[in-house]
């Protein structure tokens, strides 16, 4: 009985402390929904700062641990926000032991001019403060809704096709004849005035995994898209790349039903691809997830996947969705659209 409430007795105290630690966290700075603090979150994790970033009555709070790390950081966020200096011409330092000019032993340096051109970010890093490697930001989901809506309808189409109801969404396969031929089995749908078959087979999926593995491609690529260049610009994509890699897949193997987002995605992929060659700046989307996506679509499409695991890949859908994205993804930086993906450019109120 004394050990059990001796016990008792210590989880309580470990209680009362994790409580009274988790109570010294004070706000230091408040932004809007809106505001995109994706460059923050960059430069938090970069140098392992004491901060966490939370919603609380419409507004995204900064905490901290540290009032005198708050005091410091708050004329530099308030240059941030006002779009006069970017988190990666910031930099910190150590500083000697007694130095009370920042927290701890980390000191803050304003942005300076690089020293061997622009391309110097990461030359002039102090020693012992490596950046640390990309990490997803954060989004307010009110500010994703397309992206949303799609991943929700991966798992919508995937129940249908479970229960048999998702014939009205896919392209009836063409067994006979030219797929061009007024009496293919597409020119019937259109004929019928059936024009959503030619974006609904991206609802459609053919297992849970298939579902999963699609869902997590829009969350990873298209919330940081949609978040940046607007819900109607999105889903111009989205639209635009479902009918391309659709159609393509349909052209190719028209004796074959197909469903799946994977044209869409790789349609982001390559909107990705272009924005990142024309906004170096914008690492919303690490580097290195374009390319594993452009690695998967050349084992698939040289038939490596199909081959160890016996799966069918609509590979017209991916290379169709993929070169859709690269077009329309130019011509939307060619009209001047890439401005919106400078990490310190404010998004608030796009639709």
């Amino acid at each position: 009985m004394k050990a059990s409430r001796w016990r008792w007795a210590r989880l309580w105290r470990d209680y009362k402390k994790g409580f009274c630690q988790l109570s010294q966290w004070i706000a230091v700075y408040s932004f809007p929904l809106s505001k995109d603090l994706g460059a923050l979150v960059g430069f938090i994790r970069r140098y392992q700062l004491p901060l966490r970033i939370v919603e609380e009555k419409n507004r995204q709070l900064l905490l901290t641990v540290d009032d005198h790390l708050g005091q410091i950081l708050k004329p530099l966020l308030q240059r941030w926000e006002a779009g006069e200096i970017s988190f990666d011409e910031v930099q910190l330092q150590r500083v000697a032991p007694g130095d009370r000019s920042g927290p701890g032993e980390t000191g803050v340096q304003p942005p300076q001019a690089p020293e061997s051109g622009p391309e110097n970010h990461t030359g002039n890093q102090p020693a012992g403060l490596q950046p640390a490697s990309p990490v997803l930001p954060f989004f307010p989901l009110v500010r994703t809704p397309v992206s949303l809506v799609l991943i929700a309808l991966c798992f919508l189409g995937w129940v249908l096709l479970a229960n048999h109801s998702a014939d009205a969404l896919l392209i009836t396969p063409n067994h006979s004849g030219s797929p061009l031929s007024v009496h293919s089995s597409l020119a019937l749908h259109l004929q019928r005035g059936e024009y959503w078959r030619l974006i609904t087979p991206a609802m459609v999926h053919f297992s849970l995994a298939h579902a999963l593995f699609n869902a997590l491609g829009i969350w990873i690529l298209g919330r940081p898209l949609e978040a940046r260049a607007g819900s109607l610009a999105f889903a111009a994509l989205v639209v635009f790349g479902a009918v391309i890699s659709n159609v393509s897949q349909y052209l190719w193997e028209p004796q074959v039903r197909f469903g799946g987002m994977s044209g869409v995605v790789y349609a982001l992929v390559g909107a990705v691809v272009v924005i990142q060659r024309w906004q170096p700046a914008w690492r919303d989307v690490p580097y290195g997830i374009p390319a594993v996506a452009l690695i998967w679509l050349l084992l698939c499409a040289l038939g490596i996947v199909t081959f160890f695991t016996g799966v069918g890949v609509a590979n017209a859908a991916h290379i169709g969705g993929f070169l859709s994205g690269l077009v329309i993804a130019l011509v939307y930086c060619a009209l001047g659209g890439a401005r919106e993906f400078n990490p310190d450019a404010t998004v608030a109120g796009k639709l």
